[in-house]
């Protein structure tokens, strides 16, 4: 089954494919449900000897986990279906696990037993999801596909005997069964909205909206972020990159059943831009889908991303946030640079009078300025008088969030904003978005060359904060002047990770002019020293030698931060980069000693928050 999944080629012609779908064919399915029965309600013998039940119970709490994972493949890569009494088969375990009644909770005696354990949980509990086929409801909604018993696994039977169960369970006692009854609220309401459904009295008689509101009184979100942040998630290969696609689907079509957008209160909106980031993040198989705009499944979150960009630069952070996370790999970090600079308006502020509004319907209101609107934040930005724009929402008052008709591309104002960043090492929006281009100039080298030419534009070229620059070293200079201004902490450290990183992949692109902005800027504090290589013959002065600034960051960074860009690597990396270029001056020289004499022989001895960035660093 893993093979298969890993490589559905092998479903036809290969003998791995074969065997697997002969194990189907032959009641793989039945068999998996008599096992893992048998395994939840297993006893020990009697006087095991302590180690060796210890052993045990690590042991069939792995085959549970294996057996769970085949089970879910079988559902989720559609080799069988889940109707209805098997769905409750399935909640019975779930239920029987969650409340303590099998012997299963008993097993967890030692750390690896616990782990396997709760990732038995998680595993059940999204197979539970993903065979209420809410990627089916929500293209039936796209195609407006009317209602039908054909169009369902599920009877109408089955609904409300499903119903009357998951109507018993009590969300404040068991935590993680909050997360199955907000899919279950999300099915019924994505059923509810299909053409046809006036036929289907039975399903406006059920109450999906409490669901809803029981599942936020017990915070059942955070359980989703919970999920995300465990082990069996984090893994890189096996059956986490379905059970992340699972959490997106229900993700979606939760946004999409309760028309979730940028009017949410701050900590819910908050709380679903964490548990997308972290579904998106580093899965690029995901974020591929996201930016196919044939990709139905992915519908309602860009539009939850269109409702931010809407709003920019006002969520800045959120916007930011969010399209970090999907920019993962090279196509979709080329359509995150796309769209913000092509597809993000500019959004203020705005008091509106009776001059100023010029159109106002039941629908939307207009408005238009009567002088220069100066941008919160991006000193020098000013939209023109004379500009109209849409009323987005009201705060009260005359004050409402105006969107104007006024084109300007979203990387120069976030260029402009860490330009104008009076104390970066404290600021959360200078991190990120020093971590979007990061990323960006990280999966696809062709953004580097755009982001080199982005100081041609027309606003950039009038934007020059401290003198006259060179057209295509705006964003360098203003990256180099950020590390430079650093003060030693720990937000700093992240900081100049993301703005070394980037200098890097820049280098790439003109090594000789981003090696020398980079040396004129004196981006690692460099302190000249009289020159050992000039045997006193001339008196000059070389800067080889580094303040111990760096120093202070690079031990910070790594004892305090768990990123995954440590400042160490980086600063290695752009180390490597200068010599590979053939650049010759005082940074590359220093920059070397500095590897050799302090992180060569020290790095070994430093307290690493993430463990195995030691041996990062050492193969670097």
């Amino acid at each position: 089954m893993h093979a298969l999944y890993v490589d559905p080629s092998l479903k036809e012609g290969n003998a791995v494919g074969k065997e697997a779908l002969k194990l189907i064919s032959d009641g793989l399915e039945a068999k998996l449900f008599s096992v893992l029965q048998a395994l939840l309600s297993a006893t020990h013998p009697v006087e095991m000897d302590t180690d060796l039940f210890t052993l045990w119970a690590e042991e069939t709490l792995i085959e549970d986990s294996l057996v769970l994972d085949i089970l879910f493949l079988l559902y989720y890569d559609s080799f069988c279906t889940c109707n209805g009494e098997k769905w409750k088969k399935l909640y019975s375990l779930y239920k029987g696990i969650s409340s303590g009644s099998y012997n299963f909770g008993k097993l967890a005696i030692s750390t690896e037993a616990l782990k396997s354990s709760c990732d038995a949980k998680i595993q059940l509990l999204l197979t539970l999801i993903e065979t209420l086929d809410l990627e089916n409801l929500l293209q039936m909604i796209h195609d407006e596909t009317p209602s039908s018993q054909d169009a369902f696994v599920f009877s109408l039977n089955d609904v409300q005997e499903m119903d009357a169960l998951l109507s018993t369970l009590d969300v404040f006692e068991m935590k993680e069964a909050g997360l199955l009854i907000l899919a279950w609220a999300v099915f019924l309401c994505l059923i509810s909205s299909l053409p046809g459904k006036e036929e289907n009295n039975v399903l406006t008689e059920i109450d999906h909206v409490g669901y809803v509101r029981q599942a936020f009184e017990a915070a059942s979100l955070n359980c989703f972020f919970d999920i995300l942040q465990s082990d069996l998630l984090k893994e890189t290969d096996g059956t986490a990159a379905g059970y992340r696609s699972v959490l997106r689907t229900f993700i979606s079509a939760f946004i999409a059943s309760y028309e979730i957008n940028y009017q949410l209160e701050d900590g819910t909106l908050n709380l679903i831009l964490d548990i997308l980031c972290n579904i998106y993040r580093g899965e690029e198989s995901l974020c591929i889908q996201f930016w196919d705009r044939e990709s139905f499944v992915d519908g309602p979150i860009r539009c939850f991303l269109s409702n931010l960009g809407g709003e920019f630069p006002f969520r800045t952070l959120e916007l930011v946030r969010f399209l970090s996370a999907l920019c993962e790999g090279r196509w979709p970090a080329e359509c995150v640079y796309n769209f913000l600079d092509k597809s993000v308006g500019i959004s203020t502020l705005f008091e509106i009078t009776s001059e100023s509004l010029v159109d106002s319907t039941s629908t939307s209101q207009i408005v238009e300025t009567r002088q220069p609107l100066h941008v919160p934040g991006v000193e020098g930005l000013l939209i023109p008088s004379k500009t109209r724009g849409q009323v987005l929402k009201v705060f009260g008052g005359n004050t409402a969030l105006v969107r104007w008709e006024y084109n300007q591309s979203a990387v120069v104002v976030l260029l402009l904003r860490l330009a104008q960043e009076q104390y970066p090492e404290s600021s959360a929006e200078a991190l990120l978005i020093l971590d979007l281009f990061s990323r960006m100039v990280s999966f696809n080298s062709a953004i580097r060359f755009a982001l080199m030419d982005i100081g041609n534009s027309l606003h950039a070229q009038g934007a020059a904060l401290n003198g006259p620059m060179e057209k295509n070293m705006w964003m360098v200079e203003i990256i180099c002047t950020l590390i430079r201004d650093l003060s030693p902490g720990s937000g700093s450290a992240a900081i100049m990770s993301r703005g070394v990183n980037i200098l890097a992949k820049m280098l790439k692109c003109s090594p000789s002019l981003v090696a020398a902005a980079a040396l004129k800027a004196s981006i690692f504090d460099s302190a000249s020293r009289e020159s050992v290589f000039d045997n006193g013959s001339n008196g000059s002065s070389s800067g080889w030698l580094l303040s111990g600034k760096l120093a202070k960051m690079l031990l910070i960074d790594c004892e305090q931060n768990d990123c995954g860009c440590p400042l160490t690597i980086s600063v290695l990396d752009f180390t490597m980069q200068l010599l590979e270029t053939g650049v010759e001056n005082d940074l590359v020289l220093s920059l070397v000693v500095f590897s050799l004499q302090y992180i060569l022989v020290n790095h070994e001895y430093w307290k690493y928050k993430v463990k195995h960035v030691r041996w990062k660093v050492t193969l670097k």
